[in-house]
């Protein structure tokens, strides 16, 4: 009994002594901390190099669930223009809507391929033209050529509230753009020549105008816009279809607005799940991609259409109402009708049963066409 009393009182000496020894007190937690330290960078290391288990076992009520260390996903949100997964942060940046040319001899236009949305409809002598919507951030060097505004293009772009950017318009265009604040107007002939540039070696003149993401992004700055959002309300957006159940056989749209210069052709890619666009006969051809323009989702959107002006050739497109639509998605026909009750209202599209239409993420092309015109397609 003595010895063991002994014993007690020696570690309590001991014990007593670490607790007024700060210097052994420290000595002890670092070399506890690099103990720690070690065992972590040790367990990191050969879990790394450990393979992951298979699960060899067949009865399906049971799931082996293996988590992947090594794999760090930025978490991403659905683009609210055409529901692409991107980096959080960039699902709703200011758009930009662009008056573009399609003037036969203009062919190819630069930046048609990287807008989100893009409108085409007649403007007068049958010739048709393309609002481009964007709403990405990608930097584009060229945009264009940049033409006028008609009415019914700011219809459009007042559902999107976004930067208008043209070259003048017709004056109904430009009355309604003065009275309306659903739009920031960047006109080049009103004050915005700064946000455009002309190529000197394209004649006539006024198929040269240009703009770039860059003098948009200024344009927006200067009208206090740099750091806005989206204002508008999004489409509904679905998966694609697998591979496996995408028709594989020839799907064509045939569109004809006018003349033959002016006929639209889409062409379904099952590999790529898109559709390849040709006008007037040939591939329509980017400038900036040098590649042929693929399009996600196809809309065509049936519109009363009636003459403006006899003396101009303008045209009035009645944009509110409701009307028949088709859209194209995933080598597949949805038909359906368009609705839109007020001018800043989003149009929306809905299938027969009454549901809205599901587009698939990417770009969507609206093919606005009058009712009086016909399409051919492959069901």
């Amino acid at each position: 009994m003595g010895e063991q009393r002994n014993w007690k009182d020696h570690l309590k000496k001991i014990l007593w002594s670490f607790k007024e020894n700060r210097r052994a007190q420290l000595i002890v937690m670092v070399v506890v901390v690099v103990i720690l330290l070690g065992a972590l960078i040790s367990s990191l290391f050969w879990s790394k190099r450990t393979p992951a288990p298979v699960n060899t076992n067949t009865n399906t009520d049971i799931v082996t669930l293996v988590i992947n260390t090594n794999t760090a996903t930025a978490p991403t949100l659905p683009r609210v223009i055409d529901g692409v997964s991107v980096a959080l942060g960039k699902e709703n940046i200011f758009p930009t809507c662009v008056m573009i040319e399609n003037l036969s001899i203009t062919r190819p236009q630069a930046g048609l391929q990287s807008a989100n949305v893009v409108y085409e409809a007649l403007a007068e002598g049958g010739i048709t033209r393309f609002m481009a919507v964007y709403a990405s951030g990608d930097q584009l060097e060229k945009i264009g050529p940049v033409r006028s505004a008609r009415p019914y293009y700011v219809d459009w772009a007042e559902e999107y509230h976004c930067l208008y950017a043209h070259a003048g318009g017709s004056p109904q265009a430009l009355q309604q753009l003065y009275n309306t604040t659903a739009v920031v107007d960047l006109n080049q002939i009103g004050g915005a020549a700064a946000n455009f540039w002309r190529d000197p070696d394209i004649t006539p003149r006024e198929h040269g105008l240009f703009t770039s993401s860059e003098l948009l992004l200024f344009g927006a700055r200067d009208r206090d816009r740099a750091d806005a959002f989206g204002e508008y309300d999004g489409w509904t957006f679905k998966k694609e279809s697998k591979k496996k159940i995408r028709p594989t056989e020839e799907k064509r749209i045939s569109l004809q607005f006018s003349s033959s210069s002016y006929a639209v052709d889409y062409l379904y890619d099952a590999e790529h799940n898109w559709y390849n666009r040709m006008n007037g006969g040939d591939p329509h051809v980017d400038e900036l991609t040098g590649e042929q323009i693929h399009v996600r989702n196809v809309v065509v959107q049936f519109v009363d259409t009636s003459l403006l002006e006899a003396s101009s050739g303008r045209l009035r497109m009645e944009t509110t109402g409701s009307g028949d639509a088709i859209l194209f998605r995933d080598g597949q026909t949805v038909k359906g009708e368009w609705k839109k009750e007020t001018g800043e209202e989003r149009t929306r599209f809905f299938d027969d049963t009454g549901q809205e239409m599901q587009f698939i993420p990417g770009n969507i092309w609206i093919e606005v066409i009058p009712t009086d015109r016909s399409v051919e397609y492959s069901s």
